[in-house]
């Protein structure tokens, strides 16, 4: 073999072991992007490039600057803000005042209330579509699946707009449709009977008439009977899937 030969052999053999590291130092810088907590993301509908799992996100909006979020991004293609978690005997207590179902409570991991303010921040503008999964005591999941909702600001005590049913069952939130939102030391309701406050009845914060055919932020969750968890969660209407 002559030192040509040799060189050219040596020299091929770099660039092989080069590559390699390339492609590896590639590989670690990819997976490094794509955990959940280094990503800041418009909404969840961003996700669906990566294909994540579901989890905590940073999502970054004009409205209220950079937040963390639960991205479903599985459940019916994808893209979906969970805004509400609850079950049976959660560590989780519903029974918070005006100014905590304003702001948020819980951990986003386990079971939470993520906000009026948000939830109204996020659904101001555009159109907006609303799931809620439900698993019940046959341990069976069902959902119900609404092709509008919005909360209003809270100047007008953050109505709910909802309509458009699809999905299993019936038409749940129809009597919650454009009441204001309730908690034990903020009435709203219409309930004339009795103890008149629906939120401290049920000790939670919702959108009480009188006084409800569907509460996921009861003690125990109901959805025109009680069940062992509910997962409230919303999307754009022109939210791209993949």
């Amino acid at each position: 073999m002559n030192i040509i030969t040799q060189l050219v052999i040596l020299t091929l053999s770099l660039l092989l072991v080069n590559a390699d590291l390339h492609c590896t130092s590639l590989y670690k810088d990819f997976k490094r992007k794509c955990i959940p907590s280094m990503i800041t993301i418009r909404s969840c509908c961003d996700l669906d490039t990566f294909t994540p799992s579901p989890g905590v996100y940073k999502m970054s909006t004009r409205t209220f600057g950079t937040a963390d979020v639960y991205c479903d991004t599985r459940t019916d293609g994808g893209g979906w803000i969970v805004i509400a978690r609850n079950k049976r005997r959660s560590s989780v207590d519903f029974n918070k005042n005006w100014t905590d179902y304003e702001k948020g409570f819980g951990d986003l991991k386990t079971e939470f209330w993520y906000g009026l303010e948000a939830i109204h921040c996020f659904t101001e503008s555009g159109q907006w579509e609303m799931r809620v999964d439900y698993q019940n005591y046959d341990k069976t999941w069902s959902y119900l699946h609404y092709n509008q909702f919005s909360v209003g600001s809270a100047s007008k005590e953050y109505p709910l707009t909802v309509g458009g049913f699809t999905g299993e069952g019936t038409d749940l939130f129809k009597p919650h449709n454009g009441y204001k939102f309730s908690t034990p030391d903020n009435d709203n309701d219409i309930w004339s009977g009795g103890n008149k406050n629906c939120a401290a009845n049920s000790r939670s914060g919702w959108w009480h008439y009188a006084c409800y055919r569907i509460n996921t932020n009861s003690q125990i969750p109901n959805v025109h009977g009680n069940v062992l968890f509910t997962e409230m969660k919303i999307r754009p209407k022109d939210c791209i899937t993949h």
